[in-house]
């Protein structure tokens, strides 16, 4: 009978303990998803750049009139540095990889190629190199999110 007493007191304290334990589970947040590219991407596009376009549609459409599809294109436009600026928050490793592997051999290429052409010192060519090739960083980004497989490897 004494046995039977303390195997029931110990199911119910691990009872309790297991509730315990799911209630304080509960009640922290659940860490940030891992994301692969392309997933912080769609997320990005969904969370940070369609509000942004219905806004600006639905201001022009207000103030401007006509039909909301002739604004879309434009205001797609105004939202694409909030999506990339999300998208490098996201994934700052595609980024930062891009930047490395293919941002600083062609700015290095283009420098090398200007000062040789033109003449002059090197470090008022870099920042006109670095924005002539940011289409080739912005490409292998959106190409690397594409095919990222996640870290969890799921």
């Amino acid at each position: 009978m004494a046995r039977r007493s303390r195997q029931r007191r110990r199911l119910r304290a691990g009872l309790a303990g297991g509730l315990i334990i799911s209630v304080v589970a509960a009640m922290i947040p659940p860490q940030a998803a891992a994301h692969t590219g392309a997933s912080a991407v769609k997320e990005c596009r969904a969370t940070v750049g369609r509000p942004i376009v219905r806004a600006c549609v639905r201001s022009r459409v207000l103030h401007q009139g006509g039909a909301p599809r002739t604004y879309v294109r434009a205001c797609r436009t105004d939202a694409i540095p909030a999506v990339r600026a999300c998208v490098q928050r996201t994934v700052p490793h595609l980024v930062e990889n891009c930047r490395q592997t293919v941002g600083r051999p062609m700015i290095q290429a283009c420098v090398r190629n200007r000062v040789q052409g033109e003449g002059g010192p090197p470090d008022r060519f870099v920042e006109p190199c670095r924005l002539s090739i940011s289409w080739a960083v912005r490409a292998c980004v959106w190409r690397s999110a594409a095919v990222t497989p996640s870290p969890t490897g799921l």
